[in-house]
């Protein structure tokens, strides 16, 4: 109970102090008066394009999964997302497989290693892309700089080629330990987790060019939600300088961070990203502070529906697809 509190004391504290420093650079009534007058069919734009990344997103789980369909993916998604908001640590991840095998039957294991791959994936996307906007953005031609990136592009290329054998030494060696403290439940988990790494990478052809279509096309879309949500605000960026701040800000929100979900640590990565990309730091603020608060309120208008769905859907249609894939 002691560690929890302390946790969750540092967890408020690392928010406060990230939100704390941000405004306090802030010119409050010049962003107050910016907030009145913002254009609220750029907003419905980036309502319609946050719903085809959850489309994108439903699309892609549904291709890798055993036996859940586009609806139940795409309800579990939706959930995870808002979940992934306001936790830390990102442990909302977890609710993803937890879902599928309560209104699908999926095996938990086998969902965790496909969402490892999933996020592996996304990261080398967003990796890529600081890189390509580094690139196009950079004034004197020179490669020196974008070192550490293509270096981190790089070891994700290795990660991606042999994430398996990775996650089952991982998983063998916190089994091992787990079994030395004797946690018993938890070394079951990590011996169901190395079973499921272990037995080889069973997505078919088609299943991959999804895989890749679908993650490139959430970054694409992801990147039209944020061109109107700055446009929204009066800013507008070059494709390599929405690519570059909009990549970072994906890239800082993702780190497992103990903070209130990606309350700090957002606003923090897409001051950092859009500023790189050459926005003057008041109106990457005020952008990063109402990025925050409508992409939540777009996170929780899907999640609320889609969890309401998966609570009342009858028991037939939940044993139907949770029945054995044939």
């Amino acid at each position: 109970m002691k560690s929890k509190v302390i946790r969750a004391v540092a967890a408020i504290a690392v928010s406060c102090a990230l939100l704390a420093l941000l405004l306090s650079r802030l010119d409050l009534d010049g962003a107050m008066e910016r907030y009145r007058s913002a254009e609220p069919g750029w907003i419905a734009l980036a309502s319609l394009l946050s719903l085809s990344v959850l489309v994108l997103r439903g699309i892609r789980f549904a291709s890798l999964s055993d036996r859940a369909g586009f609806g139940v993916a795409t309800a579990a998604v939706a959930t995870q997302v808002f979940l992934n908001r306001v936790t830390p640590l990102r442990l909302g991840e977890l609710s993803l497989p937890l879902l599928l095998r309560r209104h699908a039957g999926e095996d938990t294991a086998r969902s965790l290693v496909r969402l490892l791959l999933v996020r592996l994936v996304d990261l080398a996307v967003v990796v890529a892309a600081i890189a390509l906007g580094a690139a196009l953005l950079a004034r004197d031609g020179s490669a020196g700089d974008l070192a550490p990136t293509l270096g981190a592009l790089l070891l994700l290329a290795l990660l991606l080629a042999t994430y398996r054998r990775w996650i089952r030494w991982m998983a063998a060696m916190s089994s091992a330990a787990a079994r030395k403290v004797g946690v018993a439940r938890l070394e079951r988990a990590l011996a169901r987790l190395e079973d499921a790494a272990s037995q080889g990478d069973d997505a078919s052809p088609a299943s991959r060019a999804v895989l890749v279509a679908t993650s490139l096309g959430i970054f694409v879309a992801q990147m039209a939600m944020f061109a109107a949500l700055l446009r929204a605000f009066g800013v507008h960026l070059p494709v390599a300088g929405l690519a570059l701040g909009g990549a970072v800000a994906q890239a800082g929100a993702a780190i497992p961070v103990a903070s209130v979900g990606t309350f700090g640590t957002q606003e923090a990565s897409w001051v950092a990203g859009y500023v790189w990309a050459g926005l003057p730091l008041n109106d990457a603020i005020v952008t990063a502070v109402a990025a925050q608060v409508i992409t939540l309120a777009f996170a929780a208008a899907f999640a609320l529906p889609a969890w309401l769905w998966l609570q009342r859907r009858s028991p037939r249609e939940q044993a139907a697809d949770a029945a054995p894939a044939r």
